[in-house]
Parts: C-alpha cells; sequence; structure tokens
C-alpha cells in the first residue's frame, strides 16, 4: 500500500476519492488500486496525480518503493 500517497490525500482534502480520481481524468476504482499498489501508473498519470495533490513523483512514488525495499532487505538481514 503506498502509504504516502493517501496520507497526502487526505492531508490535501481528497478525504472523497472521487473527486480527487474526477480531478484526475480517471475512475475512482483505478485510482483506489494505485494507492493500495495493485496497480502502477505511468509517468503521465503519476505525474498528474503528483500535480493536484502539489506534490512531487518522487514524493508520493518513489520514496514509498524505497522504503519497503530498505523494509524487505532488514527482513532478509535478520534471516
Amino acid at each position: 500500500m503506498r502509504v504516502n500517497l493517501r496520507n497526502t490525500r487526505i492531508k490535501q482534502g481528497y478525504k472523497d476519492v472521487d473527486k480527487l480520481a474526477n480531478a484526475i481524468g480517471i475512475s475512482a476504482s483505478y485510482y483506489y488500486k494505485i494507492e493500495q499498489g495493485k496497480r502502477t501508473p505511468g509517468i503521465d498519470l503519476a505525474k498528474k496525480i503528483a500535480d493536484v495533490l502539489d506534490q512531487t513523483v518522487d514524493d508520493l512514488f518513489l520514496n514509498q518503493n524505497l522504503d519497503e525495499m530498505s523494509r524487505k532487505q532488514k527482513e532478509q538481514e535478520v534471516c
């Protein structure tokens, strides 16, 4: 799950995903899949999402992936 994406959405006042999805130009169900990590947006869509949420693509998507990679690496080191 992309927790940072969800937290940013709520912080920016988009508690209703339908409004954000409409602003981006996608369905709410597709946006939920992106937020849940079941779909990965292309660069153009990621940029639209970042623009609407007044963030960078890196802040919304890359930092989360790096955090998960670091966590998985630490888990492997423990085992």
